[in-house]
């Protein structure tokens, strides 16, 4: 085995079981484990009131019993699109028929949401903590993120924890840990009817909205510890906290500078590398051209990270580096790493 494959060996490792019990089926206990806190939150989990599919058409559709609770939820996932920068465009009218409510969303989504809605990766990997920085237009590319890209950039300028009395907002990200602060499961808030998540890393698990509920389903966390701003409470073995975030986008134009061409071109490098990765997670099953390249173009990846990763590391240390770039240069070192954890998933 060479030193490459040794080393993403290794990561495979770490990756999956920093990703336990979220992402990786662990075994019978933690089934079992996982298993027992869903049936102690069971019951107190409501039915969602609204639901989310396709149409025949490919087309978007929110379902309710009336059209008035249907229309808070087109409004809250407008607020999110015009938040991230895009142009929200007028809901078609909500339709009722035989006690059942609809209305297309399409144009009202963001519009990551509305390429993934539904979607499954062709290989493990795709995950949720990579989901809600996508959504959230701090990551580029759809691919698998370690837990530590994740604890990254919530702690970044580019976000801030919402204190105990801030209600969310439709685009906040809410990170659910354990008692001992480890990255759990991580979603995107749009309403108290409506979140957007991919719950597991395999290819059975759809990028999909849903209820929030059904998120707390798959990740209990007790109604008191979902909101609970700092670190967790003897009182809470798991808990969330909500985070307010600004685009990458925005965190640049902040900085009041053009970036520098090392750092433009560095990242022009990982960006590349993480769309070769994207490609084949998501095409791994359908395009047998693709996937008969797949090592071909893993191993001309795997060549590529190791330079790349030395000139980001002396870059970032450089003093003449500006404080505000530097954050974006450690967050390349974390895109590589994600593109190295991706790879070890195949």
């Amino acid at each position: 085995m060479s030193a490459n494959l040794v080393i993403l060996a290794a990561l495979a490792l770490s990756a999956r079981a920093q990703s336990v019990p979220v992402d990786f089926d662990q075994g019978t206990r933690t089934k079992a484990v996982l298993q027992a806190a869903r049936e102690a939150v069971a019951a107190s989990v409501p039915m969602p009131d609204v639901a989310v599919s396709r149409g025949a058409d490919g087309g978007l559709f929110l379902y309710g019993a009336d059209c008035g609770s249907l229309q808070e939820q087109v409004s809250a996932l407008a607020s999110w699109k015009a938040r991230l920068g895009e142009t929200p465009s007028a809901a078609p009218a909500c339709r009722c028929d035989g006690g059942s409510c609809s209305v297309a969303v399409d144009g009202v989504v963001p519009e990551t949401v509305d390429a993934l809605h539904g979607l499954r990766a062709g290989r493990w990997g795709p995950n949720c903590w990579n989901a809600a920085l996508v959504s959230a237009k701090i990551l580029p590319v759809a691919r698998f993120s370690p837990p530590e890209e994740m604890t990254f950039w919530m702690g970044s300028p580019l976000c801030r924890e919402l204190a105990g009395a801030e209600e969310p907002r439709p685009g906040d990200i809410v990170a659910i840990r354990d008692k001992a602060a480890a990255e759990v499961h991580g979603f995107v808030y749009i309403s108290d009817e409506l979140a957007f998540s991919k719950n597991y890393l395999t290819t059975v698990a759809p990028y999909a909205l849903q209820s929030p509920e059904e998120v707390f389903g798959e990740f209990p966390v007790a109604a008191p510890c979902r909101k609970l701003a700092g670190s967790s409470s003897p009182d809470c073995p798991a808990y969330a906290n909500v985070f307010r975030c600004r685009s990458l986008g925005e965190y640049v134009v902040s900085l009041g500078r053009a970036l520098s061409r090392e750092y433009v071109s560095a990242d022009s490098e990982v960006l590349a590398a993480e769309r070769e990765v994207s490609a084949l997670e998501f095409g791994w099953k359908s395009d047998p051209a693709l996937r008969a390249r797949g090592p071909e173009i893993l191993a001309a990846i795997v060549s590529r990270l190791p330079a790349l990763r030395t000139r980001v590391e002396a870059e970032m240390k450089a003093p003449a580096v500006p404080e505000g770039e530097r954050l974006l240069w450690s967050g390349l070192l974390h895109r590589i790493d994600g593109i190295q954890a991706s790879i070890a998933w195949f």
